[in-house]
């Protein structure tokens, strides 16, 4: 199986799966991005665990592996309708990730819940999942995906 070819594996707790929306107008870069997003006026984290076993997220923004996390929103940015954070690996190690997301406080108001979508690209294919964040219950796994090896002989880019 080619990297391009690579099959995700969702494996959701307490999430649905669904039909992905239809593809943006930009183009997925190859490699592993794990993004989050939603709407309500909290502050959302996002925690991505690579095959090593350690977590790309707010307190630990660059791994060995070469995960980065590229945006992290927080409640003292400027307000918005929208909030997003991402976590992507350009050469991504084969093997398991694990995906969470912690409801760590409200910026505005009091909501004590939050629906959430991820959006997990590999090398162009994509999954999305669905969920609601309620506060101070952390949620370590949401979903877990395998990256396959490369095949015998393949170079990876």
């Amino acid at each position: 199986m080619t990297r391009a070819a690579t099959v995700l594996l969702l494996v959701a707790v307490g999430c649905r799966a669904r039909t992905p929306p239809p593809p943006p107008l930009e183009v997925s870069p190859p490699g592993v991005t794990v993004t989050l997003r939603w709407t309500a006026a909290v502050d959302l984290d996002l925690y991505v665990t690579d095959p090593s076993l350690e977590t790309a997220y707010f307190a630990n923004p660059r791994t060995a592996s070469g995960g980065v996390l590229e945006v992290d929103a927080r409640c003292a940015d400027p307000p918005r309708d929208d909030h997003s954070e991402r976590v992507r690996w350009t050469k991504p190690p084969p093997g398991r990730y694990r995906v969470g997301v912690d409801f760590l406080e409200t910026c505005r108001g009091r909501p004590r819940e939050a629906p959430f979508s991820l959006t997990v690209d590999v090398d162009g294919h994509r999954q999305v999942v669905t969920g609601r964040a309620r506060h101070a219950e952390r949620d370590p796994r949401v979903f877990e995906f395998t990256v396959a090896a490369p095949a015998a002989g393949e170079v990876l880019r």
